[in-house]
């Protein structure tokens, strides 16, 4: 503020007052602009209030809390996510867990408080979840899990968990659609799915983001930036494949230095 009241009175000295009743107009419109300054330092900015949908209300849903609006603002936040172009739905193949958190807190900053849905197999018993490739038609790409933000919509008196996930889907879907999508191949594959705080990162609920920690969020979004990169080059998918695999052998070689 004080470098704005410094620019202000830098350009009157500049070009002068012609009058007394100049200078008197450029005084009151100065104690204006300083009084409206004054209120907007004075304002929170944790969250922008103002953007959030008017339908929304905060409930319980499975001992969560979690906001519940209608169909059409839950479309509206779709809408808003999927033209991020900083997360990359393209590069599908990987990053789930980042997009989700990423999403999430985009809708936290709005206002909204999502819950997240995981979706797992057990590959002992079942095939993998199946999707088709994006960009490659006629491929697939195949998970163990996958996950997504979720909002609670209300329909016909009932709180219905829909899914946040421009990544497969062009619109937000109830959960059970959004789930029967990843298993079109197989309609007998045995799906475990959780309905979890938006805190949980991974399946297991090993690790809990802090929506709050700054450094965590960074390091997702230069994680969100590396998929990016992965998803504009050509063989992309090809060297992730083989980096991921670089990875987990210098993890095997460490764990077996450790006998």
């Amino acid at each position: 503020m004080r470098k704005i009241f410094f620019c202000l009175v830098l350009f009157y000295s500049c070009f002068g007052f012609a009058n007394e009743e100049s200078l008197s107009s450029f005084s009151k419109a100065l104690d204006k602009t300083l009084r409206h300054l004054n209120r907007s330092e004075s304002r929170p900015c944790n969250s922008d209030n103002s953007l959030t949908p008017s339908s929304s209300d905060l409930v319980l849903f499975e001992n969560k809390s979690a906001t519940a609006l209608s169909k059409k603002d839950a479309q509206n936040l779709f809408n808003d996510l999927q033209h991020k172009s900083d997360i990359p739905y393209e590069f599908s193949l990987a990053g789930c867990e980042q997009r989700a958190h990423e999403m999430s807190r985009l809708l936290l900053l709005k206002g909204i408080t999502p819950l997240k849905a995981f979706v797992s197999v057990d590959e002992d018993e079942s095939p993998r979840l199946q999707v088709p490739h994006p960009q490659k038609k006629g491929q697939v790409i195949r998970w163990k899990y996958h996950v997504a933000p979720v909002v609670l919509v209300k329909e016909n008196g009932q709180l219905v968990p829909y899914v946040i996930d421009p990544s497969i889907e062009n619109k937000i879907v109830p959960l059970t659609e959004w789930r029967s999508h990843m298993t079109r191949h197989d309609s007998k594959i045995k799906v475990r799915t959780e309905i979890t705080v938006a805190n949980q990162f991974d399946v297991d609920g090993r690790l809990k983001a802090d929506f709050k920690n700054q450094e965590f969020n960074r390091s997702n979004q230069e994680s969100l930036r590396e998929f990016k990169r992965y998803s504009q080059d050509p063989d992309g998918e090809e060297n992730y494949l083989f980096q991921l695999q670089r990875n987990e052998e210098r993890m095997m070689m460490i764990d077996s230095s450790e006998y």
